[in-house]
């Protein structure tokens, strides 16, 4: 029997999700269009309070004004976590601008550098690790402003990269960029919690009836993955390559707004039957969200076709792990009270909840929790 203890425990177990960062990504980018080499550096602004006392009243946000003050220590800690060679020899780093700025619901810091180095001729040595220790979910993407260079990706695995002038293989960017697309699912948590709104309906008839065999299971599943994949592999396409853009913040809310849909609709069956028009109406929505990540990364001049395809497969990959992982538990429980109460209704609900309150935050730019 499913007790409000029970859905107790769910509520609390799923709430981790609501700390869920949207964009959890450093940038990292230089610049040699002028005379001498710049480098701008954005980062989250959660961590360093993990280093530094930046919290003065305790309420456990880091204020915009709160940052401020501590920027002089905030720069001087960033600063011995990054060195940069250009063409084998050492750069001094200089600030040139310290600024916070939001992205989506997270504050963000944006540091200006200037290298005393001339502008490379062969190659540029990054070594990063700022947080890499103390979140090893951590990413920073690098990409240079000349040439065709293609972005890499670093991480606690990868703290030093090299960087030559030399536009790298379409292959090697693929390859990059699929294991980039599999991590991304994995830690989206709001790409999960939809597609798992999608999955757990899946094996009930449209009348609320078990389904008998697995195949028409099958069946529905791969309606409902196919008509999700092709809806966002068009709109990452359309994104990435700017053919359309649309704000950051209102794809994010309309995600949300995606999952709380889809989820009120297992309670209360707003729509009973053909799920996949669903799933590709939404999945339009989430192909931006995709695209966001890469947004950062792409500019018109670069040849971005072996990122997109690698991530975009990656995308899919991670995905298809999720339901080949679940499907068969999901239809050995479908018959029991547990599934029906506990599954349907219940992880609905919890889901439900996190989705609104994801929606009210990304569409107010501030954290109902700290």
């Amino acid at each position: 029997m499913v007790t409000p203890r029970h859905l107790l425990l769910v509520l609390l177990f799923f709430s981790a999700l609501l700390r869920a960062d949207i964009l959890k990504e450093n940038f990292i980018t230089f610049d040699f269009n002028g005379t001498t080499p710049k480098v701008l550096v954005d980062f989250e602004s959660d961590n360093l309070e993990k280093f530094i006392m930046i919290d003065s009243n305790k309420n456990g946000i880091l204020s915009w004004k709160e940052l401020y003050a501590k920027q002089k220590e905030i720069e001087g800690f960033v600063l011995k976590h990054i060195d940069i060679a250009v063409d084998g020899k050492a750069c001094a780093l200089r600030i040139r601008d310290f600024k916070v700025y939001r992205r989506v619901h997270q504050s963000y810091i944006k540091l200006a550098l200037s290298l005393d180095c001339s502008l490379p001729k062969e190659a540029v040595t990054l070594k990063y690790d700022l947080f890499f220790d103390v979140d090893k979910d951590q990413k920073a993407f690098v990409k240079l402003s000349k040439g065709n260079v293609k972005p890499v990706i670093m991480s606690s695995r990868k703290v030093t990269v090299s960087l030559t002038l030399q536009n790298p293989s379409l292959w090697q960017a693929f390859k990059e960029f699929l294991v980039e697309g599999i991590w991304h699912i994995w830690i989206g948590f709001d790409h999960i919690l939809f597609l798992l709104m999608l999955l757990i309906p899946s094996v009930y008839t449209a009348l609320g009836i078990p389904r008998e065999k697995f195949t028409e299971v099958l069946k529905e599943i791969l309606k409902i993955t196919t008509a999700f994949t092709l809806a966002h592999s068009i709109t990452l396409a359309l994104s990435v390559s700017e053919i359309i853009t649309i704000n950051v913040t209102f794809i994010e809310v309309a995600i949300a707004l995606s999952v709380l849909f889809t989820a009120l609709n297992n309670i209360f069956y707003f729509s009973k039957e053909k799920t996949w028009i669903i799933a590709f109406a939404f999945g339009l929505i989430h192909g931006f969200g995709f695209a966001n990540v890469l947004h950062e990364l792409i500019d018109k001049k670069s040849d971005f076709i072996g990122m997109l395809l690698g991530f975009n497969l990656g995308v899919e990959i991670g995905q298809l792990a999720i339901v080949l992982a679940l499907l068969p538990l999901l239809f050995v429980l479908r018959n029991t009270s547990f599934y029906r109460y506990f599954i349907m209704i219940g992880f609905s609900a919890t889901t439900a909840i996190i989705a609104l309150i994801w929606a009210i935050e990304r569409s107010f730019n501030f954290s109902i929790l700290p």
